[in-house]
């Protein structure tokens, strides 16, 4: 686009050169527009009415070098340099330039043996040199050089003038284009049609997945609660029942022991005795472990042991042993009491 915008005012002033000329005054103008430096279109001057009055005269050897110019290249000037006039050096490097745009018009990869075969260079080094100085720098051409595989491959590369019959290939090449264009623009339509489809049923069958995993969570939280409190009721004792073990019978036996311990005070009239104080003790550390045990059962244990605690009082081998041991206390020691409350 830069090389099409930078030619325009040129074209424009050769154009009024040639309209301004003719016969063979024309024949300067054509040798400086073909070798101008920026100038590489040259249609608009085959145009001319004046360029066009040359066709089967003396001077048309020069509308023939414009027509080489504008859609031929450097091996059409070979095979007919006998018919045209000697190119200047200028042309030849302009020729050969509009060579290379034609070569690339067709292929994208253009090999050093067929580049150096059509601009008549002899070695590498020379055929590089062309490529970049006068062909990359001067806009022609974008591409890279390799010099392993020994190709130049194209990546943009300026447009020149259409031969004659050209354009219709071409209409035909942009109908192609545009029909390509139009079937790739429907298969993209359908593609974000299904897309947006299979988006829309992911969506959903991830909800359902969600909801399926919420119920799943529930019934197992459900489940896991039941077992718990299935659990703990296998733990507690049966209503009704009462419990057994060691620690009832040991509580009865220390009571027993209390009971026992109480009959010498009967006969023993000392107040501050030793003895009164190891009981005083006895009773105290039996309360504490008493106590220590109750803290660790819950209240059906803590009910249950009351209940037999006062079962064994009543039963009448004891009953029989506290009368005895109330009567004698009562005659013989005046202390009893005390001992009872604090006991």
């Amino acid at each position: 686009m830069e090389i099409e915008e930078k030619q325009a005012e040129v074209i424009d002033h050769f154009v009024k050169q040639a309209s301004a000329q003719k016969g063979s005054a024309l024949g300067s103008v054509v040798v400086e527009a073909t070798s101008h430096p920026s100038l590489f279109a040259f249609s608009e001057i085959l145009a001319v009415p004046t360029v066009a009055e040359l066709e089967g005269t003396d001077n048309s050897v020069h509308l023939e070098v414009l027509r080489l110019f504008a859609h031929g290249t450097w091996s059409d000037y070979k095979r007919n340099s006998g018919k045209l006039p000697q190119l200047v050096p200028d042309q030849v490097l302009k020729l050969k330039q509009l060579t290379v745009l034609t070569l690339a018009e067709t292929k994208k990869v253009l090999s050093y043996d067929q580049l150096m075969l059509e601009l008549d260079v002899t070695n590498v080094r020379e055929l590089e040199d062309f490529l970049i100085n006068d062909c990359m720098y001067a806009g022609l051409v974008r591409g890279k050089l390799d010099q392993l595989r020994r190709y130049f491959e194209v990546q943009f590369a300026a447009g020149r003038d259409l031969r004659p019959g050209q354009l219709g290939s071409m209409i035909q090449t942009l109908s192609n284009w545009l029909a390509t264009s139009d079937n790739l623009l429907v298969t993209i339509q359908d593609k974000i049609k299904w897309a947006d489809t299979m988006s829309e049923l992911d969506k959903k069958h991830r909800k359902e997945l969600e909801d399926r995993v919420m119920e799943v969570k529930k019934a197992v939280s459900v489940k896991y609660d039941s077992a718990i409190l299935g659990s703990i009721e296998k733990l507690k004792p049966p209503r009704g029942r009462k419990p057994s073990g060691s620690c009832f019978g040991l509580a009865s036996y220390g009571i027993g022991v209390l009971i026992i311990l109480w009959l010498p005070l009967c006969f023993y009239n000392a107040q501050d005795s030793w003895y009164f104080s190891f009981l005083s003790s006895f009773r105290f550390h039996f309360l504490v472990f008493g106590n220590s045990y109750l803290c660790f059962t819950d209240s059906m244990v803590v009910e249950n042991t009351i209940e037999k605690t006062v079962h064994g009082f009543m039963n009448p081998p004891v009953a029989w042993l506290h009368g005895v041991v109330l009567v004698f206390g009562f005659y013989f020691n005046k202390n009893f009491l005390k001992l009872i409350v604090i006991i």
